[in-house]
């Protein structure tokens, strides 16, 4: 970790994550006003979603923590522009079922370029996009899930179909509650698809488990040993803060295919990104002991928000605040615009 990035973190529950970096790029920013915020318990109806209402972590605090020392070592989440539809993103997702993104990404692309649109893909043969998504894996059943969710989108919702082509795109005006149910009724979707078409194409605050989210989060017991990972994503789905959802779950991802210790079953899918020295060994109270060690004065300091966090700059003799940073930034565009969900895109000199 260059010793040039000091950060300190002051994790607030029910706030953005304050973080304060001395780094090298300059990025002006202006100064914000600080508005201490109440305090606020979970209601009784905050809990009726979990699976484990007495299982009390994670809290807040080691969320953001969690994100915080991620992000120092991964670098910070950043959404990309959303080129995709709500139907490329679901079809995207089913086609990333059971294999990995750079295979579904392979056939998702070869899919769009011999059937470009899903009024194609419904009238050609199944053997035909059989082939165009075989590199995937579980070309047969794939195909005929997507063409009956094709068809019943025709049935259901003819009027927003325009010359007989599918489309979910009015579900973006819909409330999540809604969107989950729909997606959830067609075969071949579950949770965790439609969590992820949630957060990435709709830009919705939701926490999709995949196998490497469910595998860290047992790790640092912020779910029970037992859980399963459906049961995983609807306990966390309602502790993790809405402000930190996208960005921590990036972070995990990214950190499993990483991380020799938090892999499962030690197996790296990024060796060139290997992590030396795992951020999330030893705990809460290693994580943040890891944080404040990387402690500066806070004085003469402005912010500027993020996604998940605040990032502080030292302030120049006009008395704006200088922002640099020579950390990589970690962009996930998987479900938004086909580019690789797990591509690391180093900071611009």
């Amino acid at each position: 970790m260059p010793r040039s990035l000091r950060t300190r973190v002051k994790a607030e529950v029910g706030v953005v994550v304050k973080v304060e970096v001395v780094v090298k790029r300059e990025v002006v920013v202006k100064t914000e006003k600080k508005v201490k915020p109440k305090s606020k318990s979970k209601s009784k109806s905050d809990l009726s979603d979990e699976p484990f209402p007495d299982f009390a972590r994670p809290e807040p605090e080691e969320l953001a923590i969690a994100v915080a020392a991620l992000s120092m070592e991964h670098g910070v989440p950043e959404r990309g522009e959303c080129t995709m539809s709500v139907l490329d993103s679901l079809v995207r997702t089913i086609l990333s079922q059971n294999t990995t993104d750079k295979t579904s990404r392979v056939a998702f692309a070869q899919l769009k370029e011999a059937l470009p649109t899903y009024k194609h893909v419904l009238e050609a043969p199944s053997v035909e996009v059989e082939d165009c998504i075989r590199c995937g894996g579980l070309a047969e059943m794939k195909t005929s899930r997507v063409k009956v969710i094709l068809s019943s989108i025709l049935e259901r919702y003819e009027e927003h179909c325009e010359d007989g082509e599918p489309s979910l795109e009015h579900l973006r005006q819909v409330p999540t509650s809604e969107v989950k149910a729909i997606l959830n009724s067609f075969n071949g979707v579950g949770p965790k698809t439609v969590s992820c078409v949630l957060m990435f194409n709709m830009a919705r605050e939701e926490f999709p488990v995949d196998t490497h989210v469910w595998h860290i989060a047992k790790k640092l017991n912020w779910v029970p040993q037992s859980c399963s990972r459906e049961t995983c994503y609807e306990h966390l789905n309602v502790r993790v803060p809405g402000h930190l959802k996208y960005a921590l779950h990036v972070l995990m991802v990214e950190h499993g295919k990483c991380c020799p210790k938090c892999a499962k079953g030690g197996r790296l899918q990024h060796k060139d990104r290997a992590v030396e020295v795992c951020p999330l060994a030893g705990g809460p109270k290693a994580l943040r002991a890891l944080v404040e060690s990387f402690s500066t004065p806070s004085s003469a300091l402005r912010r500027v928000k993020l996604d998940h966090c605040t990032i502080e700059g030292p302030v120049r003799g006009d008395g704006e605040a200088v922002m640099e940073m020579d950390r990589k930034r970690l962009r996930h565009l998987d479900l938004q615009s086909g580019i690789d969900g797990n591509a690391v895109a180093e900071a611009k000199e």
